[in-house]
Formats: structure tokens, sequence, C-alpha cells
């Protein structure tokens, strides 16, 4: 730690906390994300290490960048670029967005999925919390714990992973998967984004997933409108 100066508490969750900080002898912001190994078991321990891992690798302006990581007997930090805030605190304030917002918000996740893709990772956990905004509005995906890299050879995988309220039919199911799940999960985002809320909304984890696998999509007619006239 000291490379940097830690300013103040900007996140707080299951996960740990994550600070502002600067470095050192410089004006270059970052965010600094400590996660305690207090009562994780070594399986919890070694995904930690794997989303390290896969950070390290990511070089895309969509993706939010690794600068520095390392572990202690106590806990590990992550070190990444800046974001200015969260999109999930936008949809709080605002509820939904204009298309024109909209837009550029798809095309810079659909940018950052293909690059993943390409590189044979899937993210397993889209939603709004996990995409940061920057200053100057360029949209930062974040927080690959649940991220998963497929070999060359690996066509689905299995294991179960992501939020519910976002999560493909396959998942919800326990059925085998691929890189698609990440694109439902796009859409999820991208309706939400419209209409203030997902296409599948209830408090009831059993209600949902009978939402998710049955329940067609509604599509207001506005939005029905809207998709006919964008152009990505």
């Amino acid at each position: 730690m000291e490379n940097y100066h830690v300013l103040h508490l900007i996140g707080e969750g299951s996960f740990g906390k994550v600070y502002k900080g600067r470095w050192k002898k410089s004006n270059q912001m970052a965010a600094l994300k400590f996660i305690s190994k207090r009562g994780k078991t070594e399986k919890d321990l070694a995904n930690l290490r794997q989303e390290i891992e896969i950070l390290r690798r990511l070089k895309h302006e969509n993706i939010i960048l690794l600068l520095d990581a390392f572990e202690t007997q106590g806990e590990f930090c992550l070190v990444t670029e800046f974001a200015q805030g969260e999109l999930y605190e936008i949809l709080e304030d605002d509820h939904n967005l204009p298309e024109s917002e909209v837009r550029k918000i798809a095309q810079q996740l659909v940018r950052a999925l293909h690059y993943l893709h390409s590189n044979r990772i899937i993210h397993r956990d889209m939603k709004p919390q996990n995409i940061l905004l920057s200053a100057n509005g360029v949209v930062k995906l974040c927080d690959f714990g649940f991220a998963r890299a497929m070999s060359t050879n690996t066509q689905v995988l299995h294991s179960i992973k992501g939020t519910p309220l976002y999560m493909a039919p396959e998942l919800v199911q326990e059925q085998p998967y691929n890189h698609t799940v990440d694109l439902w999960s796009l859409g999820v985002i991208l309706y939400e984004l419209f209409v203030g809320q997902p296409p599948f909304y209830t408090n009831q984890i059993y209600s949902l997933i009978q939402l998710i696998i049955k329940d067609p999509v509604k599509i207001q007619k506005f939005l029905k409108r809207t998709l006919k006239q964008t152009s990505f």
C-alpha cells in the first residue's frame, strides 16, 4: 500500500470495501477494492485469484482496467482505474434513460462482450451494478468474480453463477450454457434502461424463475416503435 493514498470509502458490500485512492507522486485516481480472506473457503480464494488473472489479461476501452493487484496474509487488494458512477445509481435516480443514451450504452456493452467472448471469457453476472460510467460517459464493465474462461475445447458450462433477475433460462434451469447467457443479460439490462424495470420482475425467487422460463417478454408499444427505428 506504500504506493497509494487511500482517500475515502466509495462502496461496501459482502465482497468487501472499495476506496477511492490516488497514486503517490501522481494525480492518477484509482479504485482500491479490499477483499478480506476471513471466512472464505479455499475454493473462494481460488475464485478470487482466477478473477485477478482474468482481469490481468483484459485490455479494452469498455472493460475496467486492472492497474495492480496484490495479496497479503489477510486480504486481497485490486487496484483498478477509477470510474465516476454505477449505471444502477443512474437507474435509481432517473428510472429509465432516453433512447439516445440507451443506444450509446448498448453499443459499448456489445463491444465489451464481443471482446470477452472472442477471448473465450463469459462474464456470467451482467447487471447494472457491474456497469460503471467514467466522467466522459465511457461504459466500463466490471466485477469479474463470476467470470469463467473457456478452453478451446469447451462448448458449454454447467456451474450456476450470476444474479437471478438477469439470468438466462438455461441458467435458472441448471442446464448447460455458453456465452449467449451474457447476451440474454444484456437484453434484460437494455429493456430495463428503456422501460424502468426488468422484463421479469418479482420479489419471489421461485416466481421469478417461472417467469423467466415460461413468460414471453412483454414489449411495450413505444419500445416496438423505438426498436424499429434504432440502428446500432
